[in-house]
């Protein structure tokens, strides 16, 4: 009987074995047939090479805040794809926030996903125009994206659109600063219609108000705090300016709006 049960385990053990040998099997096979994306990316089946040894242009409007007067300013960024060794170039001159290179590398990925175009040996040139210095690297990201996806689309940028936000490795569109000042900038250089992160069509600031208290006879103190205070950013540009804001999730709405 002893014997009986040895030999009944060992059979157990072996069909463990083989099951959890198969189950192994199967999933490195699934794994290997569908291949994860290192950004989360959703992964294009095939990224297929450019067919023509052209080079390719686009551009679009960028925008910034000066430092030093906190006004928005306008500039622009261009790029180029050319043959080459896969590289991103930043081209500026005076220097920009080193975080636009890293900003520029998400955007081409990005773009090579969301158009299904491999610029595995293809050099991308970003430019950015006389105002580079104020132009933040991650600011810009949503703008360089939907420009390389003009270059390699061939889709044509909308000039009266612009936008601002970063760009995640996800295809998001993430928040940035001085959203007013830049939509102001945007108003006048001729912009009807600005891309905003999902979100910052709202505006919260910080009203100030001050009180004076009589804490005895002849003396007084003043007592200052903030109150916060909402703008719908939509309803202010339209006011001044007669601009449109709306609020963008992803790549994916900000390229419907600006590519033509």
């Amino acid at each position: 009987m002893a014997r009986y049960y040895a030999r009944r385990n060992e059979w157990v053990l072996a069909a463990a074995i083989m099951l959890l040998t198969f189950a192994s099997g199967a999933f490195v096979g699934y794994l290997i047939a569908n291949p994860a994306s290192p950004t989360g990316l959703t992964v294009a089946p095939t990224l297929q090479p450019l067919p023509e040894e052209k080079s390719l242009f686009a551009s679009a409007r960028v925008l910034a805040v000066r430092g030093d007067t906190m006004q928005g300013v306008v500039s622009h960024v261009s790029v180029e794809i050319s043959k080459g060794r896969g590289r991103v170039l930043v081209n500026t001159n005076p220097f920009v926030e080193p975080d636009t290179q890293q900003s520029a590398e998400t955007a081409v990925r990005v773009a090579q996903n969301r158009t299904g175009i491999a610029l595995g040996d293809r050099d991308v040139i970003i430019t950015f125009g006389n105002e580079s210095n104020l132009v933040g690297g991650p600011s810009a990201g949503g703008a360089m994206t939907v420009v390389l996806m003009s270059a390699l689309s061939g889709n044509f940028v909308n000039r009266s659109v612009a936008m601002t936000g970063t760009i995640e490795p996800d295809g998001g569109i993430g928040f940035v600063g001085g959203v007013l000042e830049k939509a102001e900038a945007a108003a006048k250089d001729g912009v009807t219609l600005f891309l905003v992160p999902k979100g910052e069509e709202i505006l919260t600031y910080y009203e100030q108000h001050v009180e004076q208290q009589e804490v005895a006879p002849g003396f007084y103190v003043q007592q200052v705090y903030y109150v916060p205070k909402q703008v719908d950013l939509d309803n202010y540009t339209k006011t001044n300016w007669n601009m449109t804001v709306r609020g963008v999730r992803n790549i994916e709405e900000a390229a419907a709006a600006m590519l033509a």
